[in-house]
Order: C-alpha cells, then sequence, then structure tokens
C-alpha cells in the first residue's frame, strides 16, 4: 500500500534542501504534537473526572495544553494520508497546489525500520487514525491515535516516534527513514516551471526509480487528475490583452 505525506513551500532553498535530504537520506520530520495545526490532536482530556463548573474551562484548557506539552516532549509523529488527489489537502498541506505530494510503500517502511545502538526501533507500526467524537482520556494510550471526527475525510495514517532508550533516543526530531520505500512525487497543479523542472532533475539524479507525476485540474469537474510526467505535452506560456473598465489595455 502507498501512503503519502504533501508538501509544501518548497520552492525557497532551505525547503528544498528539506525535500532533497528527504529522497538522498529518507530525512523525515517526525513533529511535536504540539505544534500540529488542531490543538486538539494529541491532547487528551485530564479532568474528565472533574464535574462542570468545578474549575474556569480556561483553567481545565490550560491542564489539558501543558500535559499535550509533555506528551510532545517525547513523542514526535509524521502524518500520512491515502489520498494523493484531494484538494482540500493540497490547498492546505501543499501550499495552495504549489508544493508536492511524496507516496510511501508501507511494507518498505515496516520491513526496514531503523535501530538505535540499543537496537530500539524509530517506530514499531504504521497507525490508522481513529476518528470520534469523543475526545480521549488522559489514561488512553492511543491518545496519539485518535483525532476528531471533523477531520475524517483525510483518512490518516500515522508513524509515531516515541523516545526509547539508547542512540539516538528518537521520540521528535529528524530521522532516517529507508529512502528506498519513496515510490512517487506528484508535483502540484500550480508550480510553476523552473521549479518543476528542478524536481524533475533530482529525481532523476537519484540512484532509485521514483515515479514521476504530475496533479492536473479536470478540464470539466471540480476533480484532481494525477498522470505520469512523461505523458504531458510542452505547453507554451500563454498571455494576452484585456480592455478594464477604465479603457486601458491590460495584460494577463
Amino acid at each position: 500500500m502507498l501512503i503519502y505525506q504533501y508538501r509544501g513551500k518548497i520552492s525557497d532553498e532551505v525547503n528544498f534542501g528539506y525535500f532533497r535530504n528527504l529522497l538522498e537520506k529518507g530525512d523525515m520530520k517526525f513533529t511535536k504534537p504540539s505544534d500540529f495545526n488542531d490543538p486538539f490532536d494529541c491532547c487528551p482530556t485530564y479532568t474528565d473526572e472533574l464535574p462542570d463548573n468545578t474549575l474556569p474551562n480556561a483553567v481545565m484548557s490550560h491542564i489539558n495544553e501543558t500535559m499535550q506539552s509533555a506528551i510532545s516532549a517525547v513523542n514526535g509523529v509524521a502524518c500520512f494520508t491515502v489520498h494523493p488527489d484531494k484538494m482540500l489537502m493540497w490547498s492546505h498541506y501543499g501550499d495552495q497546489h504549489k508544493g508536492i505530494c511524496v507516496g510511501f510503500d508501507t511494507e518498505i517502511l515496516l520491513n526496514n525500520i531503523p535501530t538505535n545502538d540499543q537496537g530500539n526501533p524509530l517506530y514499531d507500526e504504521i497507525t490508522k487514525v481513529k476518528y470520534t467524537k469523543i475526545r480521549p482520556k488522559a489514561d488512553d494510550i492511543a491518545s496519539l491515535e485518535h483525532k476528531s471526527d471533523e477531520w475524517i475525510k483525510e483518512n490518516e495514517y500515522r508513524i509515531i516516534s516515541g523516545m526509547k532508550k539508547g542512540e539516538p533516543s528518537w521520540g521528535p526530531g529528524v530521522w532516517p527513514i529507508p529512502y528506498s520505500s519513496i515510490k512517487e512525487v506528484i508535483i502540484g497543479a500550480q508550480v510553476e516551471t523552473n521549479l518543476k523542472k528542478r524536481i524533475i532533475n533530482l529525481i532523476n539524479s537519484l540512484n532509485y526509480k521514483i515515479n514521476k507525476k504530475l496533479a492536473v485540474l479536470h478540464p470539466k469537474k471540480f476533480e484532481l487528475l494525477i498522470e505520469n510526467i512523461e505523458d504531458q505535452p510542452y505547453i507554451a506560456p500563454s498571455t494576452g490583452m484585456i480592455l478594464n473598465p477604465n479603457g486601458q489595455w491590460q495584460k494577463f
């Protein structure tokens, strides 16, 4: 099975460097849950036993957030989806279709897990997120795997790196996954031509095969089509002039 990770803002040198390191060395960021865009994510309730109105809601929320920070100090999460063609995900996570989407082979990821000097693995499994209306409790060991059902259409999978004895101690940070698990790179529909060429040249320079694909806007429907780069014709840039409301011609 392939799982995908959207990556945005690769046009600047720093972020393109992160992308290069992923392809060449397998460098993957395992993010602290407290840095996620959803403040409820990986933030179970530590106040579920308290009667309502025992404390101000802001105080109880602060207790939960403090404990989320503790969880984040020892756990890093890499997020994926099975959908490489979701318009909203390209907009939110793929820099408004100006980024990329990378596909990973789960079998390779699970059969080649890195270990530290004590033999402890970077991760144990690939976990399918469980969506629920019920906020996990503090003693729920699966709090890193539960998420509000507001996000259910993302169909998310996670690789969780918990701190373990040895060096490196894993947890949040940038760690090497098996780069041979990378099977596809999908270029966003709004990536400009020079960056597109740079991405293709980088992939072609690697010593292993990655399928190069392009997200294309469906000409008749609100859909994205994922097509092979090799099947794309060269299309010269088009410009023109339009008469604006002030009677002036302007270029578009």
